[in-house]
């Protein structure tokens, strides 16, 4: 089976620091960063679940704070015990993810861990960044499907865009 294409965030942070603006920037970014308006730099946005109850849904806000928006690149789960002593292979949850900030869910329905997170070994990179405004709210609404209570941590990876500084 081949690897997956894809680019380490090293990679990309390199690219940012030589002045080269990765294909996946929507344009009016690509434009202000041309035009030196806006600047960016890592960040993770993270929320844990801990614990997350036996058949229980529950939802968390992210706060996403007034300095920058923040695009999300790929996210990660990671699941254990409510001892946190033993990782969890099997993830019987769904999640649904909102941004309250446009008001918008990005599914129709809960859908699976598996097809929105990967693991800190390989992260689960999104086909489209998404791009959540500054001053908003992410919601994380995590569904344990088993009776089986676990503590789920869940990070997602991306950029926080700021205007440009000097």
């Amino acid at each position: 089976m081949a690897e997956p294409n894809r680019v380490p965030a090293q990679a990309l942070i390199q690219q940012m620091q030589l002045g080269t603006v990765p294909w996946w920037m929507p344009q009016i970014y690509k434009q202000l960063i041309a035009l030196r308006q806006v600047d960016f730099d890592y960040f993770v946005y993270a929320t844990d679940f801990t614990p997350l109850g036996v058949s229980a849904t529950t939802s968390n806000n992210i706060t996403i704070s007034g300095d920058a928006d923040f695009c999300i690149l790929s996210a990660v789960l990671v699941e254990t015990d409510t001892l946190n002593t033993t990782f969890l292979a099997n993830s019987p949850l769904l999640f649904m993810l909102t941004d309250t900030g446009s008001g918008r869910d990005l599914a129709n329905t809960p859908i699976h861990a598996d097809n929105w997170f990967g693991t800190a070994q390989e992260p689960k990179y999104w086909d489209v960044p998404k791009i959540i405004r500054r001053n908003s709210v992410f919601r994380v609404t995590a569904q344990n499907l088993e009776a089986t209570a676990r503590n789920v941590r869940v990070a997602f990876h991306g950029f926080k865009i700021f205007p440009y500084s000097q």
